[in-house]
C-alpha cells in the first residue's frame, strides 16, 4: 500500500488571504505537510511544481489537476490519499484508517470533503471539490464495491478557514503548524463565552 500526500506550494491556502501574507501561508502549509509526514511512514509527496524545500523528502512532481494525479494512482496500485493540511491526525489514526476493510475507505471532512481516501480497487475514481465524500460514496456504490466511512474527529479538520484554524490552536499544541501559527501571534481568547482566534 502506497501512500500520497498531494501538496500544493504557490499560493496554498488562498482562504486565510485576509490574516496571513502569501509568505506566511507558504510557510504555514509547508508546516501542516510536515505534521502530516510525521504521521505516515514512507509517505511520498506530489506536489505541483518543484520547491527546494521538499529536498530530503520523498516526493513526485505532477503538476495535473487533483483527479488525475489521484485516480492514474488507484489504477497502478493500492494506495492511500491523505491531504497535506490534516495537522491533527497522528500514526495512530493513519494506522487504524489502513487497517480499515473495504474495497474503499474515506475519512470525511466535517464539511463534506474527502480528507483521506483509500482504494483497493482499480475501478475506483475520484470527483474531488464540491461535496466530495457523498460523490465518492456514489460511485463506490455504482461499482458494486464495498466501502467504508473512518470516523475520526481529527481526520476531519482540514486546515483552510479562519474556524478550522481556531481547531488547530485548540487541539494542536506541539505540532509544528501549531507553534508556527503562535511564532506569528496567533493565540485563543476564551474570554467570552466561546473561545475566539486572534492575532496579536
Amino acid at each position: 500500500m502506497k501512500i500520497y500526500v498531494p501538496f500544493k506550494p504557490t499560493n496554498p491556502k488562498s482562504r486565510l488571504s485576509k490574516i496571513m501574507s502569501e509568505k506566511e501561508r507558504r510557510e504555514f502549509a509547508f508546516q501542516l505537510l510536515l505534521d502530516v509526514l510525521e504521521s505516515c511512514e514512507d509517505a511520498i509527496v506530489v506536489t505541483s511544481s518543484r520547491d527546494d524545500r521538499l529536498r530530503g523528502l520523498k516526493y513526485e512532481i505532477d503538476d495535473r489537476d487533483l483527479d488525475t494525479v489521484v485516480t492514474s494512482r488507484i489504477k497502478k496500485e493500492d494506495s492511500a490519499f491523505i491531504m497535506s493540511d490534516l495537522a491533527l491526525i497522528n500514526k495512530k489514526i493513519v494506522k487504524g484508517f489502513l487497517d480499515t476493510d473495504g474495497d474503499v475507505v474515506i475519512a470525511p471532512g466535517r464539511k463534506g470533503g474527502t480528507n483521506m481516501l483509500l482504494s483497493r480497487s482499480r475501478e475506483f475514481y475520484t470527483s474531488y471539490h464540491y461535496g466530495s465524500f457523498l460523490k465518492h460514496v456514489r460511485i463506490a456504490e455504482r461499482l458494486g464495491l464495498s466501502l467504508s466511512v473512518f470516523d475520526s474527529f481529527y481526520a476531519s479538520i482540514d486546515i483552510d478557514d479562519e474556524s478550522d484554524l481556531l481547531e488547530l490552536m485548540l487541539h494542536g499544541k506541539g505540532k509544528r503548524s501549531y507553534e508556527y501559527l503562535e511564532s506569528i501571534g496567533f493565540y485563543v481568547d476564551f474570554s467570552e463565552k466561546e473561545p475566539k482566534l486572534k492575532r496579536s
